[in-house]
């Protein structure tokens, strides 16, 4: 079987490896290289994620009860800045663990579920209730008993065809969307975590996805923006993120991906870079934190997640 490298023009990994973006720069050591967290290379790319504006600017705007902005309700007040900060890189500390517990104890309800109030009900929402599961592996809350609370409750609610359900809506659909973020955060489930029942889980998904087209569900044609990339992704995925979630469970071979494959490899440049092609949805308030790739221009994100699907869908090759 081919490389997974033999997909690119050229390799483009040391300009990844830049110190311009500390972010991505860590991404690529631990995706692309395979270095562990107490590598010092990736222990100082660690360091000079926390070091950022973008960082210290998020961390500083925090209210002392752990929300951000005007807004005390738990989920408005913590949603996009804990995932931001999350989506950089940033590990935590002492300020995100009370943003999350301001945002576990006023979401997540007593079956497990994630609830948000609205007018006068709770509304629950897998889609974020996958956020905040991400957000609880991501940030170091393995250990609490919340977590697989949630994802219990997760696993529960997915639909016989593998798609999960917006069960608050008066009339529930299902839903790629919510999907995908589960799928996210899989990813990021401890090894002896992965039971039977998830793996299933997991199948039925991969399976929904790839029987759709990756998005023809109830749809007849998708949103002009599911076949551009960009970073980050906020009410939002796109093929390639799809194809990056589920390519270790697949093969390079697998007919119904060769469509979106050949989409994607088609946008690389001739130095192996793909471009931004959009910015994030609902993402306006992100520029007084971070600056958004030029649209139109090689992108070191979208590039690095490019790699990171391609180096799944060819060595994992499946298993």
């Amino acid at each position: 079987m081919n490389s997974w490298k033999s997909q690119l023009k050229n390799d483009p990994t040391e300009w990844l490896l830049e110190d311009t973006n500390p972010s991505v720069r860590y991404f690529t050591l631990r995706w692309l290289l395979n270095k562990p967290d107490y590598d010092e290379t990736v222990k100082s790319a660690n360091q000079a994620i926390a070091e950022t504006s973008a960082i210290k600017k998020l961390l500083r705007r925090q209210k002392p009860e752990g929300y951000w902005g005007t807004d005390t309700r738990p989920h408005h007040g913590t949603q996009g800045n804990l995932q931001l900060l999350m989506w950089l890189g940033y590990r935590g500390d002492d300020n995100t663990k009370r943003a999350m517990e301001y945002r576990i104890r006023g979401c997540m309800q007593k079956d497990g579920s994630y609830g948000v109030e609205l007018k006068g009900r709770i509304v629950k929402l897998p889609c974020h209730g996958a956020d905040l599961l991400q957000m609880m592996l991501w940030y170091g809350f393995q250990e609490d008993p919340r977590t697989k609370k949630l994802l219990n409750w997760l696993v529960h609610i997915q639909g016989e065809d593998g798609v999960w359900p917006c069960v608050s809506k008066l009339h529930p659909f299902s839903c790629l969307w919510a999907t995908a973020d589960v799928l996210r955060a899989y990813q990021y489930l401890p090894t002896e975590w992965i039971t039977p029942k998830i793996n299933e889980s997991r199948r039925l998904a991969t399976e929904q996805f790839l029987d759709s087209g990756f998005y023809r569900y109830g749809k007849t044609k998708p949103s002009p923006r599911w076949n551009e990339f960009g970073f980050p992704l906020r009410f939002d995925s796109d093929i390639l993120e799809v194809l990056e979630l589920i390519a270790p469970y697949i093969t390079p071979d697998e007919g119904r991906i060769q469509s979106a494959l050949q989409n994607i490899l088609e946008k690389q440049d001739d130095n192996g870079r793909w471009p931004c092609e959009k910015h994030p949805k609902g993402g306006g308030w992100m520029k007084k934190f971070i600056e958004f790739e030029e649209i139109g221009q090689p992108s070191k994100w979208v590039t690095l997640h490019v790699m990171e699907m391609l180096k799944s869908l060819y060595e994992k090759n499946g298993n």
